[in-house]
């Protein structure tokens, strides 16, 4: 059969992506991150698990208004952190083009001239 095989396309698709200056930036900003701000990340995780614990409650839970301002304030000065948010930067960058990419196959597969015989095994 002439076909390529699969496997070896999802390989080298994630080798392309894994090797791009941009992911490797978001791999060194997520170990800059979790080191410098261990304890903002732990307080911040912490407040999220008691607010989402609250709020399956809802009105019935005590102080629930100021666990929410609590917890959107400490998610604030996380995410204002300059590393924190050029980790989400480049994390979006990387997503859109994944779901370019997505988008450009699924248009290759539904093209009617496309066949799927001769081209993946």
């Amino acid at each position: 059969m002439n076909g390529v095989n699969m496997e070896n396309i999802v390989d080298d698709y994630v080798k392309d992506i894994t090797t791009k200056d941009e992911f490797k930036r978001l791999l060194e900003l997520k170990i800059i991150i979790d080191a410098k701000y261990k304890n903002e990340i732990i307080s911040f995780k912490t407040l999220e698990s008691k607010y989402l614990e609250a709020s399956k409650y809802g009105a019935y839970y005590p102080n629930l208004e100021n666990l929410r301002r609590e917890f959107s304030l400490k998610k604030k000065e996380l995410y204002s952190k300059e590393e924190v948010k050029k980790y989400f930067e480049l994390e979006r960058l990387i997503n859109e083009s994944i779901n370019d990419d997505i988008k450009k196959l699924k248009e290759i597969v539904l093209d009617p001239k496309y066949n799927k015989n001769t081209c993946i095994k």
